[in-house]
């Protein structure tokens, strides 16, 4: 009965975190008017004209493409023919807000967000039960609460973009991994596999974090000598299952395979070139420069980003050196925003303060052994290694950040422990030596 009462609380109390979440969430889109996307203007003077840049660049473009009924194409406006330059499910779904409330309309912006807005509201709930299962419940709803009332956490579902989405996707990801190194249900596995092929389907770039999370329970389930290996393969055959009507659509419409995006040898070139910083330039971009938008237009897609692909290629074999030069720069990027652009560095010193932090939390929980620590350290090794290879932007971090908090409310909460212990001996020591003070007198 006692258990019972416990579990309704928490779910009352998560209940209320998503719906602070979201109220706060949906103040700052209204209250500052994140909504009004139309008056988002381009830096670059050389853009293609019929471009809508605060629609999310490609996404808002794929997604009127596809509600004006000419299918999964044209990444950066006009008509360019298909394409996979992103994930399917984001733009589908920024589609499906268009066909209802108009395309490029202010009513379809504050959808949109909203619905941003959510995602992000309801990653309190993971947030709260990964650390209840690993650090404890004091560090999950302490974690869940400032995720849900932290203005910096709220930034990146302002913007048409899948970022909301992707740390929602990640952290459910989390919490399933953590609960199969305790199970061997067939039907938890299956589920897995469903959601790692949503993910994929979302933003391709979480699968760098699948190793990590797919070995996770299989060892722990080995250790135990507990079956792993079919229900391993039911969940590769159902996250198959899930992502093979898009790599057929792929292969329908380019007439070779390509898995899920195809533009990562051009998001590759567009960072790695003599005198880069290593960030990424977009004036080298279809959507800011009308010559390489006229390139990509008469080529195809394909023959495009092959071609970038050979420049960077030739690139990173002449200049071995220079280029682990800019992988060197973007980590630090990555972790501390120290190198970004001017333009991305909104986030001021709580970008590197919380990687401190998180270093300081994820050292104490490995060298303690905590639970989950390995998986928390898999996270933090796997999923930024794309980026250091490419380029970072501080929203790409942002799919990480649920378990970055964690680890930061840990050590946190561990350091105050401590105070707390040092406090409470001295006051004892003081107390102790009173009455020791009044017999010397």
């Amino acid at each position: 009965m006692r258990h019972w009462a416990n579990r309704c609380r928490l779910g009352n109390s998560l209940v209320l975190m998503v719906l602070v979440g979201l109220a706060l969430r949906l103040a700052l889109i209204i209250g500052l008017g994140y909504y009004d996307l139309s008056s988002a203007e381009s830096i670059w003077p050389y853009a293609p004209p019929q471009f809508h840049f605060g629609f999310g660049y490609e996404t808002g473009a794929i997604a009127y493409s596809l509600a004006t009924g000419h299918g999964f194409s044209s990444p950066f406006g006009g008509s360019t023919g298909p394409t996979a330059w992103l994930g399917p499910l984001y733009p589908a779904m920024c589609a499906l807000v268009f066909k209802g409330f108009g395309c490029f309309t202010l009513a379809s912006a504050i959808v949109i967000l909203l619905i941003n807005g959510v995602f992000s509201a309801l990653t309190c709930i993971p947030i709260c039960r990964i650390g209840e299962l690993t650090m404890g419940r004091k560090v999950g709803y302490w974690s869940g609460w400032i995720w849900s009332t932290g203005v910096y956490f709220m930034v990146w579902q302002t913007q048409v973009w899948e970022t909301a989405a992707s740390a929602l996707l990640i952290s459910v990801l989390f919490l399933e991994s953590l609960k199969l190194a305790k199970q061997t249900d067939w039907k938890q596995w299956a589920r897995f596999g469903l959601v790692w092929g949503i993910a994929a389907l979302t933003n391709p770039a979480l699968l760098a974090f699948l190793p990590a999370a797919g070995l996770y329970p299989a060892l722990k389930l080995w250790r135990r000598h507990q079956r792993w290996f079919a229900q391993a393969a039911v969940s590769a055959v159902v996250f198959a299952v899930v992502i093979s009507p898009w790599l057929i659509r792929n292969r329908a419409v380019f007439g070779s395979w390509v898995f899920i995006r195809g533009n990562a040898p051009f998001e590759f070139h567009l960072a790695n070139y003599h005198g880069s910083s290593g960030m990424g330039w977009f004036g080298k971009h279809p959507s800011c420069n009308r010559w390489e938008y006229a390139k990509y237009k008469q080529m195809g897609e394909l023959a495009y980003v092959a071609s970038k692909k050979e420049l960077v290629i030739d690139f990173v074999k002449q200049n071995p050196r220079e280029f682990a030069s800019l992988c060197a720069n973007r980590v630090v990027a990555f972790w501390t925003g120290t190198a970004l652009d001017r333009e991305y560095s909104r986030t001021e010193w709580i970008y590197p303060s919380l990687f401190a932090l998180m270093l300081g939390g994820l050292i104490v929980a490995t060298a303690w052994r905590a639970d989950g620590s390995w998986l928390y350290f898999g996270l933090t090794f796997c999923y930024p290694i794309t980026y250091y290879l490419v380029f970072p932007q501080p929203r790409y971090r942002h799919a990480i950040e649920p378990e970055m908090l964690l680890l930061s409310t840990y050590f946190v909460y561990l350091a105050l422990q401590d105070l707390a212990k040092r406090f409470l001996v001295k006051k004892q020591s003081r107390v102790e030596l009173q009455p020791a003070l009044v017999d010397a007198d």
